[in-house]
């Protein structure tokens, strides 16, 4: 990209990381309930709505968030400051405090009982409640210091928003047996070392603290970890795997992933904007020049495609009876996205063998006129028209198409389809960057449930406190999305993958 060309980076926000992840059984639920307490969204010392939250002495319990929400779990995240404490501009440290939950089923009698408590000083918190009943609504209220949290985004603080009612429903699963499940990872960045620019290296980017390892290494060794210990069957990275496709950022990215198994086995990789091939010219420094000249271009070199897929090109693979298709959705020079013909005649044939076969598309770039008119960047930041057209006319001939999955905007965001309606097309939020985590996909007969989940280990909880404040802090209200958004059931006959 030359010089004064707006990148992905520099039309989008960025991100924040992650946050630890504790766990407890709401059947453990300590019998605690200190003087004070009351029903959740009430007010509390020390705590006011959104803006004015901030600005009193002392300690500031805020950034609260329903981060995850599946058929047995809620997972929330907060953070404590020391006040006063606007909600945007420069990185502001947080104070380390204790965490605590109080949680029951909506309507219960009595004060809300406590299910989690650690006394374990951290500024942000991340806590998963489990044990829950599907399909049921719940009363809710994390505490720190004794303060309740209260939402600090205005995309949390709508009069609807979990964050701001203080109720949330557990999901009901979809009907049928469960049948698998898989995990997609998007825009892991390795390479990247400032973050939250948005043009001209302005805003003052944020960066790791000194003497930490990079931050998109620990955030994906961290999901690549708890992807792992969940037991999913297959493991896919949705573009964006490296900062500028330098032969060390791919190097390192296969590296990073070779410990966690196989590629083409166990993980599965599509190529974003970012990995595209590049000149020697465009970063004498980088090293293309050690790689070959890509056939039809005049200088381009493609590390990426020579250790991972080559450009352009359409793969599929099979988890049990479902068909994941892998889509090369990028230009060789631009942010937006393409296809080129020779792939679009490769993905019409493989649907058209097999058009009733359960199927689930993978692509970096959104593909939705909704999706073009809602990001930040705009319709040519998205996949083009026409060959977003001419992929939608293969999906309705296709009926066993039912997911499309989409990176590159960093947001976690569902958008309606132009001409294939009985697809579910959706954005899922970066792992590098804010809102920091990776999707689980549980397949039933009956349908699928989606779910968000935010890195949780140690390293993720530092780059967390830090990357909150990407772009003056305005990074997680482009970013975040809404739970629903996050967390979600379809029903859909999948009886083909029983």
């Amino acid at each position: 990209m030359t010089p004064g060309t707006l990148s992905r980076r520099s039309l989008l926000l960025g991100g924040l990381g992650a946050a630890a992840t504790l766990t407890a059984g709401a059947g453990a639920a300590r019998a605690l309930t200190p003087e004070g307490s009351g029903p959740a969204g009430g007010s509390s010392a020390g705590s006011a709505d959104h803006l004015l939250s901030g600005l009193h002495e002392g300690l500031v319990v805020t950034d609260l968030e329903v981060v995850t929400v599946t058929d047995t779990s809620i997972t929330f995240s907060w953070a404590t400051y020391p006040g006063p404490h606007p909600f945007y501009g420069t990185v502001a440290p947080t104070v380390a405090t204790d965490a605590e939950v109080r949680l029951a089923p909506a309507g219960a009698p009595g004060p809300l009982p406590v299910v989690h408590h650690d006394d374990e000083p951290r500024g942000f918190h991340l806590v998963t409640v489990e044990g829950l009943t599907p399909g049921t609504e719940y009363a809710f209220e994390c505490r720190s210091g004794g303060i309740a949290a209260r939402p600090g985004l205005m995309s949390t603080h709508q009069m609807w928003s979990p964050e701001r009612t203080g109720r949330v429903t557990t999901l009901t699963p979809p009907p049928g047996a469960p049948v698998g499940r898989i995990a997609v990872i998007n825009d892991v960045h390795i390479g990247e070392e400032r973050h939250g620019i948005l043009a001209a290296d302005m805003p003052t980017p944020i960066v790791q603290a000194e003497g930490l390892p990079p931050f998109p290494d620990l955030m994906l060794a961290g999901a690549l970890a708890e992807i792992r210990a969940r037991g999913v069957d297959r493991l896919f990275v949705n573009g964006d795997t490296t900062d500028e496709a330098r032969p060390a950022e791919v190097a390192r990215f296969v590296e990073i992933m070779n410990g966690y198994g196989a590629h083409g086995v166990d993980w599965h990789v599509t190529r974003g904007n970012h990995d595209r091939p590049h000149t020697p010219s465009s970063d004498p420094a980088a090293g293309y020049e050690r790689h070959v000249v890509l056939p039809g271009t005049a200088d381009h070199r493609d590390p990426w495609g020579e250790a991972l897929v080559p450009r352009q090109r359409m793969w599929t693979t099979r988890v049990g009876g479902l068909r994941i298709m892998g889509i090369d959705s990028t230009h060789l020079d631009a942010s937006g996205g393409m296809i080129e013909p020779h792939q679009h005649e490769a993905i019409e044939a493989e649907l058209a063998a097999d058009p009733h076969r359960p199927t689930l598309v993978l692509a970096h770039h959104p593909v939705t006129r909704e999706a073009a008119f809602t990001n930040a960047a705009g319709p040519s930041f998205v996949m083009h028209q026409h060959d977003a057209g001419r992929l939608q006319s293969a999906f309705t001939r296709a009926p066993g198409v039912f997911l499309m999955a989409a990176g590159h905007t960093h947001r976690a965001k569902r958008t309606a389809p132009d001409t294939a309606h009985g697809v579910d097309f959706v954005e899922f939020g970066s792992c590098a960057g804010y809102p920091g985590g990776y999707t689980i996909i549980s397949l039933y007969t009956g349908g699928y449930m989606v779910n968000f989940h935010r890195t949780g280990t140690p390293e993720a909880l530092d780059w967390s406190a830090r990357s909150r404040w990407a772009a003056c802090g305005l990074n997680p209200e482009y970013t975040l999305g809404t739970t629903a958004h996050r967390n979600y059931v379809v029903h859909r006959d999948l009886a083909a993958l029983g």
